[in-house]
């Protein structure tokens, strides 16, 4: 793969300028924190399993990750601490789903999006 160069440098101001008052009006943070929830894979597959089905048990999803249910409820509650899961109980088993239809959407355009990069060779 060849990285495409200007052969010669020229800074459009106006555009530079632009972009930089958008920058100065955005809170950037949420995405920082998204970056940060989903860098580790276990929780990539807990978030896809929740997209996948609406409400899985901490169980559930430790046979999804072949993991113990100690690790798994780790991640859990790093992802419900940070906003993306939300847990509601019922008898003695406590269900966890996505937060919002809207992260379950992101998920999925990401999940989608990334279907579409060529891996490297």
């Amino acid at each position: 793969m060849t990285l495409e160069v200007c052969s010669s440098t020229i800074i459009h101001e106006d555009k530079v300028n632009t972009v930089n008052e958008i920058l100065l009006e955005k809170d950037l943070s949420n995405i920082l924190l998204l970056s940060k929830c989903i860098k580790e894979p276990s929780r990539i597959k807990i978030l896809y399993a929740l997209m996948t089905y609406n409400e899985l048990c901490v169980c559930d999803l430790a046979a999804v990750l072949e993991a113990s249910i100690a690790s798994t409820s780790h991640h859990m509650r790093y992802l419900k601490q940070n906003g993306l899961l939300e847990s509601k109980r019922n008898g003695r088993v406590v269900y966890y789903s996505l937060i919002k239809e809207n992260a379950a959407l992101i998920f999925h355009s990401l999940t989608e999006f990334t279907q579409t990069i060529p891996v490297p060779s």
